[in-house]
Order: C-alpha cells, then structure tokens, then sequence
C-alpha cells in the first residue's frame, strides 16, 4: 500500500460523513482540485446553513438538559448522548468531507491528523444512529416496565449508572466498528504533481475489493439495517402496548369508581401513553428516510465499485452528504415539536439569558 495505484486510489471509498469520498486520479493535479463555480458554492451555503442550524440546535439541547442535574431521565441522559454525537458528525465529520470534496489532492492538515485522528469522525455517526435505537428501548422499558422503576429513587440512581455504563460501551463499539478498521487503510500521499492525499488506500493485491466491499456491507448491518429493525421492533411493541393499555383503561371506565382521584389517575396514564410515541415516531421516520440514501450508496458500490468513477458520482455524494446533515440537525426540531415540556425548558432559557443581560447592563 506504499503506492497509489490508478484503480485503487481512484476508487477509494470512506465513510468519513458522506459513505465516499471523491474520486482520485494520479493524473489529476493540484491546479484542477478546487471547483469554484456559483452553483458549487451554493451547494457548499445550503450545507453549512444545515450545520450551523444543527449546531445551535444540538447546542441548545445540551444546555437545556445541563440544567436538570438530577431531575434528568433516562431518556434525557441518551437525548444528550445523541446531541453531541450530532454535533460531532455537524462539527468534525463535515467540515472534513467538504475539505476532500472541494479539495481531494489539497489535504491541509498533515500526515498526522491524517493518519490518526481522520477515522476518528466516524464515531459519531454510529453512536447517533445506536443512541436513537436506546432512546426506543427505554421508550419501551418505561411503558411496559413495572411502575416502581419511577418510584424508586435509588433503583432510578442505579438504572442511570448502568445506563451510562452502556453508553460508554456504545461509544466504544461505535470507534471498534466505524473507526478502528480505517487506521490499516487511511493513507497520507504527497504526489508528484504537488498534491496531498489523505483517504483509505485499499490494498493492490485486493482485485476483488474483498476487503471494501466487507467494510462497506459492515457498516451498512451495523449503522442502518440492525439499528432499524431494533428501532422499528421497539415502536411496534410500544405501539401495541399502549393500544392495549389504552383500550383497558376506556374499557374499565365506567366500572371504577367514579372520584376525582381515579379519573385523574386514568387521564394521566392515557396522556403518558400518548407521549410516548409523540417524540419517538419523527425520530424513527426521519431516521429511516435520511439515512437511506447513504445505505442505497453503500449497497451500490458493494455491487458495482465501478460507480465512482461516473461522473454523477459527487451529485450522489452530496445528496446524500446532505440527507445525513438532516438526520443531524432535525432532532431538536422533533423535540420542540413535539414535547412541549421542551419547548417550556427552551423558552426559560432564553427568558433567563435576557434577564441577566438586562441586569448586566444596568
């Protein structure tokens, strides 16, 4: 792998964000790496207009969560997981795509952050896409679980501390999985034309791309097909749970007593169920649609490795570079959407912030 040769640096594929990386040439040379042309430089503002809403977005969950403490849930503790795995894929993975993108033989960085820290970025998109998968599990503890897990404080304590537990082991399997197998094939070249590459160099000897296609195909069980299925199982089993719970509680209405205590009890058990999908549901079908272009990308290029070589290539990319911002930034959205309780947090925050500029300046 010390040389790049035309077939396989050409064809050199990266999930770093986008799945792929632009094609590579040794006949290219640095002269022709940037395309600065009106409608790229829209395409490069449509993207960072997304970043840069993500970016507050995530950032405004984070501090809205932060001023829990010790009020916050399970569910907030993987809400705030999967805010900084979206900010990392918003402030590390795209700001390096668009670097390869506009500029795929200008590497700035070096050889080190290369080598070393380009696998890195990786991370995030696996724990986002495993910390949405957790966010439906515990969905579907918290309904179908006994009600002592909610009354219990030391139990709660003990629940959280395993469930951090589990983070850490998601974060870990995210870097074992999406990042580890790049440090054996990223590469950093200084070509003889001038130019600087950094990306996966897959080995010559590979003439059946062996080794791609099984990283490929291993990111697309473990970063879409299994946490879908997980998720999807999950709604459903939520989803049939309340209608169940639901149907009992209409059913038996008009046998229980008729005090204040029972019917309050009653409409805050159908609300609770209610909730319960109102956030879940948007995440699962924002998942599943934005993530798919990327996974029809990666499946395409198992099947046929010659399409990074057509010249539509980079329109694909960006699509699906850009369906992967989405999936990113919306998540906040859903949750002011959908959860007024967060949306009454946001509205304090800001209120609080304006007081304390009022005071500051008097």
């Amino acid at each position: 792998m010390e040389n790049c040769t035309a077939r396989h640096c050409e064809n050199s594929t990266s999930t770093n964000f986008s799945g792929f990386n632009a094609n590579f040439s040794p006949t290219n040379g640095p002269g022709t790496n940037l395309n600065s042309s009106l409608v790229d430089e829209l395409k490069l503002g449509f993207q960072v207009l997304i970043a840069l809403f993500g970016v507050v977005g995530n950032a405004l969950v984070l501090v809205v969560l932060r001023k829990l403490k010790s009020k916050k849930s399970i569910t907030d503790f993987y809400i705030q997981n999967l805010a900084i795995a979206d900010l990392g894929i918003l402030l590390l993975s795209f700001p390096l795509v668009a670097v390869r993108e506009r500029a795929p033989f200008g590497w700035p960085f070096g050889g080190f952050v290369c080598r070393f820290l380009y696998p890195i970025p990786d991370i995030f998109q696996g724990a986002s896409v495993w910390c949405i998968a957790a966010i439906a599990i515990e969905r579907y503890r918290k309904i179908s679980g006994p009600r002592r897990h909610h009354q219990n404080s030391r139990l709660g304590k003990t629940l959280l501390k395993r469930n951090v537990i589990f983070s850490s082991c998601l974060w870990f399997a995210s870097f074992l999985v999406f990042s580890f197998p790049l440090y054996f094939v990223v590469e950093y070249l200084e070509l003889p034309t001038g130019g600087r590459w950094c990306g996966p160099v897959w080995p010559a000897w590979d003439h059946e791309w062996v080794l791609a296609r099984s990283y490929i195909a291993l990111l697309t069980i473990f970063s879409y097909i299994v946490p879908l299925i997980v998720i999807s199982w999950t709604y459903l089993a939520i989803s049939g749970t309340i209608h169940r719970s639901n149907a009992f509680l209409r059913g038996n209405g008009e046998a229980e007593d008729k005090d204040c205590c029972s019917l309050r009890n009653k409409n805050v058990r159908l609300r609770r169920n209610k909730r319960a999908t109102k956030i879940l549901t948007p995440i699962v079908v924002v998942f599943a649609i934005t993530m798919l272009p990327l996974i029809v990308l990666h499946i395409t290029a198992v099947a046929w490795t010659e399409i990074a070589r057509q010249n539509y290539y980079e329109n694909l990319l960006y699509v699906a570079a850009v369906f992967v911002m989405l999936n990113s930034s919306a998540n906040p959205v859903i949750y002011s959407i959908a959860s007024k309780d967060f949306r009454r947090r946001i509205k304090k925050l800001l209120q609080s912030r304006r007081i304390s500029r009022k005071i500051d300046f008097r």
